[in-house]
């Protein structure tokens, strides 16, 4: 029990130097406020049977925590950003704290007086220069952080007896040689693989359907492919009206005094006086247009729907017929002649056109899953029948990619493939004597079969060594998620039960 209660101080670092600042990494001791006889009802911030957690010890928690975030991410730390989040860890803590008391006490746990005593003594917080117990500095700490010595001796009580609770958990975790083992092995190996990817969204030139075929898949799928046209008629068969203009510009800005408007109003007027007796508007926007984009076009502006230019040209242009001129426009670039040449207006593509382009994608999408499933099932059955896979791939004309060596990623990642967890995971389970695998990948829109190709064992000095440090990994790893979820569990039995109560609203009130 001692030298788990010693292993229980890193899941709460020291008691002591909670009570001189720092903030425990989980299951903090909060304190100074157990007992009826502790602060008023309505400040109570976590109930639990004798057990009150107050107001003031969520705000002492929260402080600390803000300070720890804030020597930890120093100009970065964001009081006002993190505001929501320090309050919930705050209030997380307040209440784990609580229902691992409460857990100690149900199982018969006790702290002596003695226990406590000692526990102050041998704090370095409160020893003078000479290493003896200092009761000045106790009575002063205890008076200024808890209101009074009762509080803060009551408040090591309850953390250590939630100590005692966390080292009874820590007693059962175990790890076992092999999972050390299993463990050590996962970072350490490496393979070498290689792997046949069929393509499943698209054929092969060489499997491309024919029209009879796509008609055919016409006839038996005519309702759906017309309920896909008309969810997509609007926004991909439906053609705007489109007119084919030309424009001349007389540039002048908006800002431009009367005499430069007028003097440029008349050259444009002149202009168009030339075209309407007769002079080509081509030849016209070629020598006096202004616009250096189109001037050598012929003002050609090319065949446009509404919202492409300016509006004070689209409205010229959309008001006019093939072959007619505008009067003078005016915009924000100057004054303008529009020529249009043609218009074409607005239409719709209709099913019997769309249909058979909707039908030909949607045959050879499934032809494509059809034949590339095939092919994978076909390797597979080779494989089974103990060829391997890079002889049954040459069988079917197919050549495999390969790798270099490759360790275990969480990602799964594989050269050449991306993202396979699956497929990794299965490439350190092959050996030898079974080199291919008969299992079929789906890996993006690609199946995905593999062989292993290499092998390469770890170094043995460089396995115990890592056998080592994976026991003492594996073991925290697994007291933590123990005591996680003994916690997470009993808090749910506690809430259920109607005998944990949280304030959250006077947190809110308060923060």
């Amino acid at each position: 029990m001692l030298e788990s209660m010693r292993r229980g101080q890193r899941w709460l670092t020291l008691l002591l130097v909670t009570f001189v600042g720092a903030v425990f990494v989980f299951f903090m001791g909060v304190g100074g406020g157990f007992g009826p006889q502790q602060g008023p009802a309505g400040n109570a911030v976590v109930e639990l049977g004798e057990t009150r957690l107050m107001l003031s010890d969520f705000q002492r928690l929260r402080a600390q925590q803000e300070q720890t975030y804030s020597d930890q991410l120093g100009d970065q730390f964001d009081a006002r950003a993190m505001r929501s989040f320090l309050d919930s860890q705050a209030l997380r803590s307040l209440v784990e704290s609580a229902v691992m008391a409460e857990s100690a006490h149900a199982i018969g746990l006790r702290v002596s007086r003695a226990e406590v005593q000692r526990l102050v003594r041998q704090s370095p917080a409160f020893q003078d220069e000479s290493g003896g117990f200092d009761h000045t500095r106790f009575v002063d700490y205890a008076n200024y952080e808890f209101g009074s010595q009762r509080n803060f001796l009551n408040t090591m009580r309850q953390d250590l007896l939630r100590q005692k609770m966390i080292a009874l958990i820590y007693d059962q975790a175990q790890v076992s040689e092999g999972e050390a083992r299993d463990a050590a092995l996962y970072g350490l190996e490496e393979v070498r693989i290689a792997y046949v990817p069929i393509e499943t969204a698209f054929l092969p030139e060489d499997e491309k359907l024919s029209e009879e075929a796509v008609e055919a898949w016409l006839d038996r799928h005519r309702d759906e492919l017309r309920a896909l046209y008309d969810s997509r008629v609007e926004a991909e068969y439906t053609v705007p009206e489109e007119v084919w203009a030309r424009h001349l510009l007389i540039a002048v800005g908006p800002e431009a005094d009367a005499d430069s408007l007028e003097t440029a109003r008349a050259r444009a007027e002149t202009a168009r006086e030339r075209i309407v007796l007769g002079e080509a508007f081509v030849q016209i926007a070629q020598e006096i247009s202004e616009d250096p984009g189109t001037r050598d076009l012929g003002g050609d502006l090319g065949h446009f729907s509404r919202g492409t230019h300016s509006i004070e040209i689209e409205e010229a242009a959309f008001a006019l017929e093939p072959g007619d001129l505008s009067e003078v426009v005016r915009s924000r670039a100057g004054f303008h002649l529009i020529f249009v040449e043609e218009r074409t207006p607005a239409s719709v593509r209709a099913f019997d056109d769309v249909g058979p382009v909707l039908a030909r994608a949607a045959a050879e999408a499934a032809a494509a899953e059809e034949y590339a499933r095939g092919l994978a099932e076909r390797l597979a059955g080779a494989v089974r029948t103990g060829e391997s896979l890079e002889d049954a791939a040459r069988a079917e004309g197919l050549s495999l990619e390969r790798t270099a060596m490759i360790r275990r990623r969480p990602d799964g990642f594989i050269p050449g493939l991306g993202g396979a967890p699956e497929a990794m995971a299965a490439a350190f389970t092959l050996r030898d004597e079974h080199p291919s695998s008969d299992r079929i990948f789906e890996v993006g829109t690609r199946l995905v079969l593999i062989q292993q190709l290499e092998r390469s064992e770890p170094d043995p000095v460089a396995l115990e060594e890592a056998v080592r440090g994976q026991s003492q990994t594996l073991l925290e790893a697994k007291r933590t998620r123990m005591i996680q979820d003994f916690v997470d569990r009993r808090r749910d039995e506690l809430e259920r039960s109607g005998r944990l109560l949280v304030n959250m609203e006077l947190v809110l009130s308060n923060s």
